[in-house]
This record gives structure tokens, sequence and C-alpha cells, in this order.
């Protein structure tokens, strides 16, 4: 049970630059805007405080790529959650 991470929180000594990801794009490649994808009141709600948990434990952080914008997505789990 120790070997497993159950929430975000459980993983504080984790330092956020050996997980961080960077868009490392050619420039010469011309950006392809995905369209903004409207989600219902239950996923909006789902995809806030799943990001939100993922903030305060310093997993994630708000950068700005406006030409390169991906939807999340949203998958039912067995037990009717949403995991994003």
């Amino acid at each position: 049970m120790d070997a497993f991470v159950w929430s975000a929180a459980d993983m504080p000594e984790v330092d956020p630059d050996f997980l961080c990801h960077h868009s490392t794009m050619d420039e010469r490649v011309k950006p392809i805007v995905q369209k903004q994808r409207k989600f219902n009141e239950e996923k909006r709600r789902t995809i806030k405080n799943e990001t939100q948990k993922l903030m305060e434990v310093g997993h994630v952080r708000e950068i700005q790529y406006p030409k390169w914008l991906v939807n999340v997505v949203m998958v039912k789990k067995s037990n009717k959650n949403w995991r994003m």
C-alpha cells in the first residue's frame, strides 16, 4: 500500500521540474488551434476541482500558450465519476 500514490497530495516531495513538460516546437511549423470545447456543468465542476487540487500541491501551474490550446479529455470511470 505504501508504494502507490492515492492522491496528488501524497507526492509533495516530488520536484515539479522533474515532471515538467515543455513545448518544443519547430518555429517553422504553423500552429493548428483546436476549437475550445464546451463542457456541461458536471464536467466543468470536475475539471475545476481536479485542476485546483493539482495546483495546490504544485504539480501544475498556469501558463499561457494561446496558439497551442489543447482540450482536456474527460472519461467516465466505472464508479460513475469523471477522470480528467
